[in-house]
């Protein structure tokens, strides 16, 4: 049986025990500042999106403005993408939604758009099939999202199939 002390309780009073807090808490820093710039690139990229549609018509036209809520939910979304998973582009709908996107294909992709009260929409393209649907986010991407990310690299396997 295994027992995990909480965050931040030391271990023991020895040396020993001394050392491998400071190591594991070393470990444990590097081991986020690692995730963090993995998604660096996806972060900026929403920062730029943000900052182009922020404001009602940015667009051009009639597009609503990206709410501050829609730009928190899409941050906790990709903060909570498992880092072992493909990120995706970053952009956003006249609507005021923000969107997700993995792409392989024109007719081989994903679509999640983020609303502001938390919701995820998405809509997914395999050959002649498609895919849609909603589901709340609640801290963690679900699972038939997360189905559909590796879908869509599994394009590659499944290239002759395809159209």
């Amino acid at each position: 049986m295994t027992i995990l002390m909480p965050r931040g309780m030391p271990r023991g009073t020895t040396q020993t025990a001394q050392y491998l807090d400071r190591a594991s808490q070393t470990i444990a820093q590097h081991f986020h500042h690692s995730i963090a710039f993995g998604k660096q690139t996806v972060y900026s990229e929403l920062a730029m999106v943000w900052n182009e549609c922020c404001v009602p018509g940015w667009d051009g036209y009639e597009a609503i403005a990206v709410a501050p809520r829609t730009l928190r939910n899409a941050l906790a979304v990709i903060q909570a993408l498992p880092v072992d998973y493909p990120m995706p582009s970053v952009g956003a709908e006249a609507d005021g939604a923000l969107t997700l996107e993995w792409y392989r294909h024109p007719r081989w992709l994903l679509s999640v758009s983020i609303s502001p009260e938390g919701m995820l929409y998405y809509a997914a393209l395999f050959g002649n099939r498609d895919v849609r649907g909603a589901e709340p986010f609640l801290g963690t991407v679900p699972q038939s999202i997360l189905d559909l990310i590796q879908r869509v690299y599994l394009y590659l396997a499944s290239e002759h199939a395809c159209p």
